[in-house]
């Protein structure tokens, strides 16, 4: 026999017209997907039985189809990284100034140029090459392997060779190898959080659901990737590789483009901004040269030579430093960069959509309270349980595995003869076990307090006491389980006549606690305007209970899945707009929410470890994903992973992108402000028919202290105080906005007030060759203080930031060795006299000054 499998394959697409004969595309007839068939259908649609395939029609059907793998995404190579690098505009700037200095014969320039632009693509790369080699320590080495039936027995195979039709066998501790259907289950439970985000685990059953059952509703199927907690099940698989559940994500997650970051945008904005001034200055200085009669050859060289000393060619280094100096900060406190772009968005994030079990929760269920008969209930949550040992390893439900170990801590024991065992299943939502014991034959039963006080005795009155008791503890969030018992007669033969006629004994209420410092963490990023967004797959009640309990504001619970989808766009964004809680989300309504929230303006934070947050963390401005529980592709769609899965993190490493932020303002307002001043200083005598200030030597020597050493100083700066107490910066207000601008302004003047007068007053004073000693001391000395004014302290303590004091002591040191010592006849300067240093201090006196007043009239404080 010989099925078409090319489409069978996809779990939506019925078998061919005709089982066994090769069919084209075109009698293909739509049916119900595999979760509403019968079994008998399911196993006729891929012609197999319950004993699976032989050895070489599997053989057959995994050359037609290949493996059952998803690909990760893949990795950027190390050549495709120095691309991605080189393609920044600042950079593609210096490299169109070095192709220029080459075929001017600039060779020096050019080697200069070329080596700023490799040492700024190596060290980006470097760090992100570093940051995917820790992800990679996360990642298991182990193959997955699968227990399938062929040639009538039992075999364990690889699980990237199980084929459609493949008969699986599962039992607790397997982790699901690809998308199958139950032909036969016993107590079977699956946790299904990688892909629904839902806690607790999913029972499931041979018999179908709906057709229209969202996935967490599916319990007839079990899907790739997720891991049996109890029971055992035999089951065909209907779905392999990209045409599984996790295949589709993963092609969502492919098809995400990753935005483009608010600094990208910014650089692009520098470049455009920075390449009209390169022009503006290189036509407009030479032009007015010649009209006031200097030589034209020596104009166009003039003209040339402040070209190249606009494009501020260290500008990528110190961006490129701050974020990864940035980026190790945040390492240290939990927070994995793997893009450094990604540091500075952190810092503008106005909204953090995080999921609930993991993140604000620990992911770990505790025995929170008991009503009724607490000994008894605990001996009988022993009695009712299908937990099995592997080692010192328990291996079941969490919640039976949760509630044995409390009462192992209380000290509760059972002691009997097991005679018989009815497992959980989805319809019945009770199991029960008999026991022979010294007081006769006892039933046990444990399940969902509806399903368990259909079974007993009690009175409709004793019913609604104990459903207001359940909707008490249900509003708070917790995970209720009731118990009864049934003592004496027969040992029952089936689950009826052993679920009958119980006396209802009592319930037991479980929590999954807060992560420590949740509450707090909520609570720093709404006073910095971060709103939190819980977007989870649980049910509404309890996903409203622990945002309350994280101290989220108070809102009804959206709601996902078929609701989500009949809202429009502009209804869902306006709701959006107000609520703390979306519940019984599905992948689609978190990347769905993600791109509304774009749309409207926000920079859109996400938290997830589960393929099922794959997209949305692609999508996302910043994706964050789990590092110790997270899946691979979940880890790989991210951009910064948390090492330590807590959502306190989070708020710390907002805090490190505010001051990642905050210091790169900084830091470029004060190096393009001594770029406008050196231009000016250079092109005011020119202009005025003097030389030039500064030999190529001096300009050399002076962007070594302005360019890389006050880079040093500024990337090495803390955080500015009260930097989780202003609102994020506006999403769409430019780099160069007003604060920007005014400081780059402020410290170009203050800059230029001081050297130029200085060089002309001296020049006029002492003579022509003593100029050029008093523009580099005042330079040297003056831009520092004007520095220490842009900081975010100026009174910072030395010893938080030995890098500044440092850095300024050594300007001013070489100021004055250069323009008072001997040491400055190596550079073509004459030491000053009395009269020379006079004027120097004077000007310093003057840009420091000028700074001081900028500062406290434009408040840098809050607006840098």
């Amino acid at each position: 026999m010989k099925c078409n499998l090319r489409y069978m394959n996809h779990p939506e697409v019925g078998p061919a017209s005709k089982v066994g004969v090769e069919a084209d595309e075109a009698s293909l007839v739509p049916s119900s997907p595999w979760h509403a068939r019968t079994v008998k259908d399911c196993l006729v649609a891929f012609d197999v039985n319950a004993e699976g395939l032989t050895s070489q029609e599997a053989g057959r059907r995994l050359s037609s189809l290949g493996p059952n793998a998803v690909d990760q995404p893949k990795g950027e190579s190390i050549i495709e990284e120095l691309l991605e690098s080189l393609r920044e505009p600042l950079q593609l700037l210096l490299i169109a100034v070095g192709v220029l200095s080459a075929i001017w014969g600039e060779l020096r320039d050019a080697i200069a140029i070329f080596g700023i632009i490799a040492l700024v693509a190596g060290i980006e790369t470097a760090t992100e090459i570093k940051a995917r080699r820790a992800l990679d320590t996360l990642r298991s080495l182990a193959a997955p392997l699968a227990r399938v039936f062929r040639d009538g027995g039992l075999t364990e195979i690889p699980a990237r060779n199980v084929v459609a039709g493949d008969v699986v066998a599962l039992e607790a501790g397997d982790v699901v190898p690809a998308d199958c259907r139950i032909l036969r289950a016993t107590g079977l439970a699956v946790d299904e959080s990688a892909l629904t985000g839902e806690p607790e685990a999913v029972y499931k059953s041979d018999l179908p659901v709906s057709p229209d059952a969202p996935l967490s509703e599916r319990t007839s199927i079990t899907y790739s990737g997720t891991a049996v907690v109890a029971g055992e099940a035999s089951a065909v698989v209907v779905a392999t590789g990209v045409n599984s559940e996790l295949g589709t994500l993963g092609r969502l997650v492919t098809q995400e483009r990753e935005p483009q970051t608010p600094l990208q945008r910014s650089m692009a904005e520098l470049a455009r901004a920075i390449l009209f001034a390169a022009i503006s200055a290189s036509v407009l200085v030479p032009a007015v040269g010649v009209l006031r009669g200097q030589p034209l050859r020596q104009m166009l060289l003039a003209g040339l030579v402040l070209a190249f000393a606009t494009i501020p060619e260290e500008l990528p280094i110190l961006v490129t430093l701050l974020l990864a100096i940035g980026g190790r900060r945040l390492a240290k406190r939990g927070a994995l960069l793997r893009k450094l772009r990604a540091a500075e968005t952190l810092g503008g994030l106005t909204v953090v959509i995080t999921d609930k079990t993991g993140t604000l929760t620990e992911n770990r269920l505790e025995l929170r309270d008991i009503w009724g008969d607490r000994a008894r209930v605990l001996q009988l949550a022993l009695a009712a349980q299908s937990i099995r040992r592997q080692g010192v390893i328990l291996l079941g439900d969490p919640i039976e595995i949760t509630l044995a170990r409390a009462a192992s801590d209380a000290g509760a024991v059972f002691d009997g003869e097991e005679l018989a065992l009815f497992p959980f299943d989805p319809q019945r939502k009770r199991m029960s076990k008999i026991w022979r014991t010294p007081a006769g034959t006892l039933a046990a039963a444990k399940g969902a307090p509806e399903a368990i006080m259909a079974a007993s005795t009690l009175t409709g009155i004793e019913q609604q006491e104990v459903m207001h008791q359940v909707d008490e503890w249900a509003d708070e969030g917790l995970r209720v389980i009731a118990f009864a018992e049934r003592l004496g007669g027969p040992p029952p033969t089936d689950e009826a006549a052993a679920e009958t006629g119980l006396t209802f004994v009592g319930l037991a209420a479980m929590e999954d606690p807060l992560r420590v410092g949740v509450n707090d963490a909520v609570t720093r990023l709404r006073e910095a305007g971060v709103r939190t967004l819980m977007v989870t797959g649980d049910h509404p009640r309890t996903a409203a209970a622990v945002a309350k309990r994280a101290g989220m504001p108070a809102s009804s619970p959206l709601l996902g899945g078929a609701v989500m989808e009949a809202m429009s766009e502009e209804d869902l964004r306006e709701s959006l707009r107000e609520c703390s809680v979306v519940a019984r989300a599905t992948p689609a309504d978190k990347l769905r929410i993600v791109r509304l929230l774009q749309a409207d303006g926000q920079v859109v934070g996400v938290t997830g470890d589960g393929v099922n947050d794959a997209p949305a963390l692609a999508a996302a401005d910043v994706g964050i994903a789990m590092g110790r529980r997270g899946t691979d592709l979940a880890r790989e769609a991210a951009d910064l992973v948390l090492t330590d899965d807590s959502y306190p993190t989070v708020a710390t490493a907002v805090e490190g992108g505010r001051a990642i932020g905050s210091q790169l303002r900084r830091a470029v307002a004060f190096y393009l402000g001594a770029k406008l001043a050196l231009i000016a200083v250079v092109a005011v005598p020119l202009i005025l028919g003097l030389p030039s200030p500064f030999a190529p030597v001096h300009i050399v020597l002076l962007e070594l202290f302005m360019d890389l050493g006050a880079s040093t100083a500024f990337v090495s700066e803390p955080a500015a105080p009260g930097v989780m107490r202003r609102p994020p910066r506006d999403p769409g207000a430019r780099f160069l906005d007003r604060a920007e601008s005014t400081a780059i302004l402020a410290s170009g003047l203050a800059i230029l007030a001081g050297v130029l007068p200085a060089y002309l007053l001296v020049r006029q004073i002492d003579g022509p060759s003593f100029g050029p000693s008093a523009a580099v001391a005042t330079w040297l000395i003056g831009h520092a203080f004007v520095a220490w004014s842009i900081r975010a302290r100026p009174g910072l303590g030395w010893g938080e930031n030995v890098t500044f004091p440092a850095w300024a002591f050594a300007a001013s040191l070489a100021g004055v060795l250069l323009a008072g010592t001997p040491v400055g006849r190596a550079f073509g300067l004459i030491a000053l006299d009395g009269g020379g240093w006079i004027v120097v201090l004077g000007g310093v006196v003057v840009s420091t000054s000028l700074a001081m007043i900028a500062r406290r009239t434009a408040d840098f404080e809050r607006h840098l």
